[in-house]
C-alpha cells in the first residue's frame, strides 16, 4: 500500500483536523466539538489512510459492550466508512476493513455494521450477514378512562436543560450508574449499551438535545420525542422499572408508544420487523445471529 496506514488520529492535531474535513465532505458533519468536549475517549478509534498529511480513506471501529440477558458481550461496530471522491476506486476501504478484521476477528464475540443499499453484495464479501431487527410498540386507550385518572397516576416529568452543566453531570452520572456493566444494570432494557458515556454525549449533544426529560419523583431520565400522539422513547435511564403508561400520561393522551431500543418485557408490546429506507444491519459472528432470533435490535442511541 502505498498511503500511510494509520489509527492514532484522535491525538494528532493535523491528522484530526484532516479526518473532520473528509466527515464534513463526505456527511455533512465532523466530530470537532464532540473532541473540545472532551467527550471522544478511547472507544471510537478511526482506522485511517494517509497521503501526505491528508487524511483520504477511513473506518471508524467503536469498541461496544452490550448486556444481552445478562451476560457482557463485547462487539466491534464499524462506522464512519468513507473515502474522499479524489481517491476512489483504488480500494482503500477493502484494504482498511481488512486490516480491521485481521486485528479483531476471534477476538470479540462479534462485528457489525450499519450499511447502505450500495453495499448489499459488498459486506458479504468480507463474511458478513445482513439480518433483521425488530421493533416494539404499544396502542393506549385512554377513552376508557377519565382524564382525572389519567392526571392522578401521571408522572411527574422535567425537560432537562442541556445547556446548564451542573444538569449534565447529573445526567451523565445517571448514564453511568444504570449502564454500567460493572456497577448495575438498566432494567427497562433488555439488549443494554453499557459503559460507552462518550456515544451518549455525542448523541445528547447533537440529535436528541431538546429530547431529554427527567423524572424528579424516581431520579429516572427518559430521552423521548413526542410527534403529534405518538412517543417515541429512545432510551429509559433508570434504576427502577418504568411503568410505560404512566410515563404516558405525563405526555397527555398519547395513543402510542414506540421504542427505539428492546424492553426487558417484550410481552407488555405489539412487534414488528425494524425496516430502515437505505440501511441493513449486517454482522460477523454467530453470538450476534440472537440479535435476529430473539427479535431484538440496537439501540438507536447506539449507532455510530
Amino acid at each position: 500500500m502505498k498511503y500511510n496506514y494509520i489509527i492514532n488520529v484522535r491525538d494528532d492535531d493535523k491528522l484530526r483536523a484532516s479526518f473532520n474535513e473528509l466527515t464534513q465532505k463526505v456527511y455533512g458533519f465532523d466530530f470537532k466539538q464532540w473532541y473540545e468536549r472532551g467527550q471522544w475517549g478511547d472507544k471510537y478509534i478511526p482506522h485511517v489512510l494517509e497521503d501526505k498529511g491528508r487524511v483520504i480513506s477511513n473506518v471508524s471501529v467503536n469498541l461496544m459492550y452490550f448486556n444481552m440477558g445478562g451476560e457482557i458481550k463485547k462487539y466491534i461496530q464499524l462506522g464512519t466508512v468513507m473515502t474522499d471522491p479524489d481517491y476512489r476506486g483504488q480500494g482503500l476501504n477493502r484494504y482498511i476493513l481488512e486490516k480491521i478484521l485481521e486485528k479483531y476477528r476471534g477476538k470479540v464475540d462479534g462485528i457489525y455494521l450499519f450499511g447502505n443499499d450500495s453495499v448489499l453484495e459488498y459486506y458479504p464479501r468480507f463474511g458478513f450477514t445482513p439480518i433483521k431487527e425488530y421493533e416494539y410498540s404499544c396502542k393506549l386507550h385512554w377513552e376508557s378512562e377519565a382524564i382525572s385518572d389519567i392526571e392522578r397516576n401521571a408522572s411527574r416529568i422535567e425537560k432537562t436543560d442541556l445547556s446548564d452543566k451542573g444538569t449534565c453531570d447529573k445526567l451523565y452520572n445517571a448514564i453511568m450508574e444504570y449502564n454500567s456493566s460493572a456497577r448495575g444494570n438498566n432494567p427497562n432494557d433488555g439488549f443494554n449499551m453499557c459503559d460507552n458515556l462518550g456515544l451518549y454525549q455525542f448523541w445528547l449533544a447533537e440529535e436528541f438535545r431538546e429530547n431529554v426529560y427527567y423524572l424528579p419523583d424516581i431520579g429516572a431520565y427518559i430521552i423521548a420525542d413526542l410527534n403529534a400522539d405518538t412517543l417515541k422513547i429512545y432510551q429509559i435511564i433508570s434504576k427502577d422499572v418504568i411503568d410505560i403508561k404512566k410515563l404516558a400520561a405525563s405526555f397527555r393522551r398519547v395513543s402510542e408508544i414506540k421504542l427505539g431500543f428492546t424492553p426487558a418485557r417484550k410481552e407488555d408490546y405489539d412487534i414488528e420487523q425494524h425496516i430502515v429506507k437505505d440501511c441493513t444491519l449486517f454482522i460477523l459472528g454467530d453470538n450476534l445471529k440472537k440479535v435476529e432470533l430473539e427479535k431484538m435490535m440496537f439501540p438507536e442511541i447506539s449507532h455510530a
